[in-house]
């Protein structure tokens, strides 16, 4: 193909720092999850009596011992465990991809060194006739 020319060594600093951006991932991923599980015990409860649970009532959110999310923390909940799907398959794709960028150029470098073995072996192969060599 015309036009593909390879530099290894800028392919090599890509990757790597993507590589160093991607392992942010996991930290990003759990500093998520830590936030969005302190902003359900933080969103407090609606009880059917008019009382309000969360850490402002004096019982740390809970109600006769009994731990209690309400709505805002149930909906919190169910978003992180969609989300945390989401953030695991980034994590994978980008892993793969990486080793997708990697696998690839590995084979347009060995595809070079093979195209020049064989232009080698064929320049020093005996017997090669010129043309119009013995013609007069």
């Amino acid at each position: 193909m015309t036009g593909w020319d390879l530099h290894p060594q800028g392919i090599q600093y890509v990757l790597t720092t993507t590589g160093t951006t991607a392992s942010h991932l996991e930290t990003y991923a759990k500093d998520y999850g830590a936030h969005l599980q302190s902003a359900a015990s933080s969103a407090g409860t609606i009880s059917a009596d008019g009382g309000s649970g969360g850490a402002s009532d004096g019982q740390g959110g809970k109600d006769g011992g009994k731990a209690q999310g309400g709505l805002v923390a149930l909906a919190l909940s169910q978003y992180a465990e969609h989300a945390m799907k989401d953030l695991q398959f980034i994590a994978a794709r980008a892993g793969k991809s990486m080793q997708g960028a990697v696998d690839a150029t590995t084979a347009y470098l060995n595809g070079d060194d093979v195209m020049a073995a064989e232009v080698q072996r064929k320049a020093s192969t005996p017997g090669v006739t010129m043309p119009g060599v013995g013609q007069k």
